[in-house]
């Protein structure tokens, strides 16, 4: 009977453990459905758009937004449709694997950090729109950037950092102002702050950062090699099913016409921002957190860094506003660069073994939980508009 009671108590266990931390545990169980679900609406909602971009390669010769094709040209001869699909989930898996994984590492799961656990892998900003957005290479930075998180700092990092970087930059060349930014402020918090620095080490770092930037340039002022006409061809040659829809002139819309196209759009896009407005406010406990956290870090030029960090990541998308008009999709992916920058503030603020601040105060619990329920039922931000 004895032994009977304790096979019972220990099958309960895990249920109990979960039960006793509800409701976060039930919003974190709630948000892994709504993944789910969002997983199941897109396989019978291929991207035809996206599809697009796997074809084009670099055949006729250097063209932006070309190397994941090239890669897939050296394997099949024509690609499908749902490799869009198929694709964009094991890398959305495999980010989502190693996000957890960064996170344990970080702050693991005990006492409160389940609450920033919900308010990071659950937000809507993050890996629900990201699957939003399949096919839009976006979260191929997020994925970097938890790798630059994760990797050890030895001889080899700033080489690393810096030819991911131009690989980031020649899948799609906004990747230089949408997550290298963040990117290179956790690298110098890893590789600068965090360990003994010379002249050679900057000299080093400066030369690793070449290549990113001469990818940058050539993707935007270098033009497709052929007239829109030829190029279209090639891609519905390679196309194993129907291309209908092909926006043949993102391969050659310069720079002064992606700024003419947002200005003509601004004004239905402007009377959405207190939407993007609102939705960054109802992360308030993330954002209380990392302000203690920022408060925590013992060395002044470590916090003055963080702060410039988060500065120029900010203005990096202020530039993309003024240039593209996707703006849902830009305010996610600012989201998701500052809450990767926190795990970098956190190995500065517990460099000295000082324990990392308490996520959430008792006296904000009722707040906090309503938030959370908010953020946990939102399943996306969108593409362009909100929702």
């Amino acid at each position: 009977m004895q032994a009977a009671g304790r096979m019972t108590t220990k099958a309960r266990h895990p249920f109990a453990a979960f039960n006793r931390r509800r409701p976060w545990s039930w919003m974190v169980a709630v948000n892994i459905a709504v993944m789910a679900a969002l997983v199941a609406y897109k396989f019978y909602d291929y991207p035809i758009i996206q599809y697009s971009f796997l074809l084009a390669n670099y055949h006729f010769g250097f063209m932006k937004r070309a190397l994941l094709g090239s890669v897939l040209a050296l394997f099949e001869d024509k690609t499908r449709l749902s490799e869009v699909f198929w694709i964009h989930l094991a890398v959305w898996l495999f980010t989502m694997a190693l996000f957890v994984v960064l996170f344990k590492r970080t702050f693991g799961f005990a006492g409160d950090r389940l609450q920033l656990f919900v308010f990071t892998f659950g937000s809507p900003f993050f890996f629900k729109n990201f699957f939003h957005t399949i096919g839009f290479f976006d979260i191929y930075g997020c994925l970097f950037a938890i790798v630059v998180l994760l990797i050890p700092v030895n001889r080899l990092f700033p080489l690393i950092v810096g030819i991911g970087g131009a690989v980031l930059v020649l899948i799609h060349h906004i990747h230089f102002l949408l997550y290298l930014p963040a990117v290179a402020v956790i690298a110098v918090i890893r590789y600068v702050c965090l360990r003994p620095f010379s002249r050679g080490d900057l000299i080093y770092c400066v030369l690793a950062a070449l290549p990113a930037c001469a990818a940058f340039l050539a993707s935007t002022f270098i033009a497709a090699p052929v007239p829109p006409e030829q190029l279209l061809a090639y891609m519905r040659a390679r196309a194993a099913d129907p291309l209908p829809i092909v926006n043949i002139t993102i391969w050659y819309t310069t720079i002064a016409e992606e700024l003419a196209k947002t200005a003509a759009a601004f004004h239905v896009n402007a009377p959405r921002l207190p939407v993007f407005a609102g939705l960054i406010a109802m992360h308030w406990p993330l954002i209380r957190f990392m302000r203690a956290l920022h408060a925590a870090i013992p060395v002044a030029a470590h916090r003055n860094w963080v702060a410039l960090g988060v500065a120029g990541i900010t203005l990096g998308y202020v530039v993309i506003f003024v240039f593209v008009f996707d703006y849902a999709r830009w305010f996610s992916n600012w989201a998701v660069c500052i809450m990767l920058l926190m795990h970098g503030m956190a190995l500065l603020q517990r460099r000295d073994g000082v324990p990392v601040p308490a996520f959430a105060p008792p006296n904000h619990r009722k707040l906090d939980e309503t938030l959370a329920w908010i953020l946990t039922a939102i399943p996306r931000v969108g593409l362009q508009i909100p929702f």
